[in-house]
């Protein structure tokens, strides 16, 4: 009797320090999946109720096992009191993040609990030396590990690291982007802010800094009240983008009208006055790392929708005018490039794009009839 043939997965992964994202494909099947970066550690037995709720959304319930040691991620580690700190390495936790969402991957896709992987993942530049530590502990655990649904047998057979940001500079360049002078691909996200510089297309130089929008999240809060950092990061990026009170309702920490009125105001002078502060050190470091010339720009990661507007103001003083866009410099952002809708919450649609075009540029495309050429939905 012949064996069934093992199935075969195409995984771009992102352990970003506000969200882990992850797009994958098989054959025509192509797969979505955003979960919360929370890791946190406890004896098996805490988990057994989460392997009785058959039915239930994975996402929601997800653990795993390596080893003896059992790890909660996402939705559940949060309520089991984990929360996702900054100054740990993501290489620290990373190996249980690509776990669980390959369980969930699995089971989104029907491939069972066994079949070979192909991955390619996004580390920032910091822990870019980690890369080789990683890919020694992934091969080990991927091929024995416990999930609520059983335990997984999953054949690492390609696995490749690259830096934050090269899915958006490979976008740019399959777009014809960046073809002439020098171009500038900026990822401002929750940690870091980064740039690339491109000269004709090719990549010459990365400069990057602490500066994401947890600096702003941080001084925030000195002004007010201890916040969950992360809480308070998407509370303000929300009233950044929507200037709707409504939205800062759900962290305020006061019971009664009088007080969550009062805590509310402090809020939002709070988010103002350190909005230019913020705005202010981007600039600046901006200002000493950017090369004179500046032909194209691509604004990628959270903070650059957040603070798009800013960002524009900034660039378009110090870019050369494009006869293209009527004198205007050449900026771009992930929508310009019509990329797919992708199943996540709308929030998390440009967040996506650094890791679906690591998926679709980047790593090396199946050998397949072009009948079955694995296709995003629009």
């Amino acid at each position: 009797m012949s064996r069934k043939k093992r199935e075969s997965v195409r995984v771009a992964f992102d352990a970003g320090a506000s969200s882990s994202k992850l797009f994958c494909s098989t054959g025509e099947q192509v797969c979505a999946l955003v979960m919360p970066p929370d890791v946190i550690g406890r004896r098996s037995e805490a988990f057994d109720r989460y392997r009785c709720q058959a039915g239930s959304d994975l996402l929601e319930r997800s653990f795993v096992g390596v080893n003896g040691e059992y790890f909660a991620v996402g939705s559940i580690a949060q309520s089991l009191g984990a929360f996702q700190t900054l100054k740990p390495l993501k290489s620290t936790t990373i190996v249980y993040k690509i776990l669980a969402m390959v369980s969930v991957m699995a089971t989104r896709l029907n491939v069972g609990t066994s079949f070979d992987l192909e991955l390619a993942c996004l580390l920032p530049p910091g822990e870019f030396l980690d890369s080789a530590k990683i890919q020694q502990s992934l091969t080990l655990a991927l091929a024995d590990f416990d999930t609520p649904i059983g335990v997984f047998n999953v054949n690492l057979i390609r696995c490749d690291f690259h830096l934050e940001g090269t899915g958006v500079v490979a976008l740019q360049q399959a777009n014809h982007r960046q073809t002439f002078g020098t171009g500038i691909t900026l990822m401002a996200g929750h940690r870091n802010l980064t740039f690339y510089t491109t000269k004709s297309g090719i990549f010459s130089r990365l400069d990057t800094c602490d500066l994401g929008f947890n600096q702003w999240a941080k001084a925030v809060r000195e002004m007010t009240y201890s916040y969950d950092l992360r809480d308070l990061a998407t509370a303000i990026a929300n009233y950044w983008n929507r200037r709707e009170e409504k939205v800062l309702h759900p962290i305020l920490q006061h019971d009664s009208p009088e007080s969550r009125q009062f805590e509310l105001e402090r809020l939002i002078e709070a988010i103002d006055r350190t909005h230019d502060d913020y705005c202010d050190l981007i600039f600046k470091w901006l200002g000493e790392h950017l090369p004179k010339r500046i032909d194209e720009l691509f604004v990628a990661g959270g903070v650059g929708d957040v603070l798009q507007a800013e960002l524009f103001d900034y660039f378009h003083d110090r870019m050369n005018p494009h006869p293209q866009y009527n004198g205007k410099g050449a900026i771009f952002k992930s929508s310009s490039f019509n990329l797919p809708i992708l199943d996540v919450p709308a929030e998390y649609q440009s967040r996506m794009a650094d890791v679906y075009c690591l998926w679709k540029y980047v790593m090396p495309q199946p050998v397949v009839k072009a009948s079955t050429t694995a296709k995003a939905k629009t």
